[in-house]
């Protein structure tokens, strides 16, 4: 059986990107798309069941017409790619971790806010929920995209063994045709020892046989006069190195848990600029 990709959607043009992102992502390594919807039945909806109410339509009736509307539409958009509807009752993190065991799936792909803007997105706490639980990569595509291109993918480092696992599971899907580049936050700007960076550098090479990895560092600071916080840091290092996507291992014990506070949660997907790989390690 083909891999498959697990795209959520609230039928927003967010997940819409999202969907184009996975379908991208399918026809390069000849994959299958499988798009989720869960709703939730009202009191309303039983009520009108109960008295067979035939001018009524269901939640369940709703999505699943407008599942048909999108199946048309990624039809035109991409001819001939596997592609699966599927439309269940019940909460999402619940529906899509009871899916996971059933079929070997790649990643999970949901739609982001993009750099600057403000309409609600989907995700919010799901996508963290399922960043936490998840025991595969959660892909969050910012309604921005618009060229598919894994050229250059960076690694935000801060040189701990978690990104072995967080790579692994990536390099395995997508092998390693990509120059890798290393992002790090610093604090007091203090930098980590050149030596170290380069031996880092190294292993990662070696345990995966990169051909180039490059390095970039930018200093959080927190000031009246200067404001430059995490996701300021990190915009500005995707910007200047020229990421086509990022990859984030998320652990409770590591540096970089203040990017998953709850207070900094909107302002990363305010700032999302680029594709973004979270994976809990």
């Amino acid at each position: 059986m083909n891999k498959t990709i697990l795209v959520l959607t609230d039928f927003s043009e967010n997940s819409w990107t999202a969907i184009t992102y996975a379908s991208y992502l399918a026809k390069e390594f000849n994959w299958r798309v499988q798009l989720l919807h869960t709703y939730s039945s009202t009191i309303k909806d039983n009520i009108n069941i109960q008295f067979d109410n035939p001018a009524f339509i269901s939640q369940k009736e709703w999505a699943e017409s407008l599942l048909e509307e999108w199946r048309t539409r990624l039809d035109n958009a991409f001819p001939n790619l596997g592609c699966e509807m599927l439309c269940l009752p019940g909460d999402l993190i619940k529906t899509v971790l009871d899916l996971l065991p059933q079929q070997e799936y790649t990643f999970i792909v949901m739609g982001a806010k993009g750099r600057g803007m403000i309409k609600k997105a989907f995700l919010g706490s799901n996508t963290f929920a399922l960043i936490k639980k998840s025991p595969i990569g959660v892909l969050a595509i910012p309604i921005t995209f618009t060229k598919f291109q894994l050229l250059n993918v960076g690694l935000l480092s801060n040189f701990k063994e978690s990104e072995y696992d967080l790579l692994g599971s990536f390099t395995s899907l997508l092998s390693t045709n990509f120059k890798l580049s290393l992002l790090h936050v610093t604090q007091k700007y203090i930098s980590p020892k050149q030596e170290d960076v380069e031996e880092w550098k190294q292993k990662l090479s070696s345990k995966f046989s990169f051909d180039q990895i490059d390095y970039l560092e930018k200093n959080a600071v927190n000031r009246l006069d200067y404001n430059m916080p995490i996701p300021r840091c990190i915009e500005y290092m995707v910007e200047q190195g020229g990421i086509d996507l990022l990859l984030v291992s998320y652990s409770p014990k590591s540096f970089f848990k203040s990017l998953f506070s709850r207070n900094l949660t909107k302002a990363i997907y305010r700032n999302l600029a680029v594709p973004t790989f979270f994976k809990s390690s």
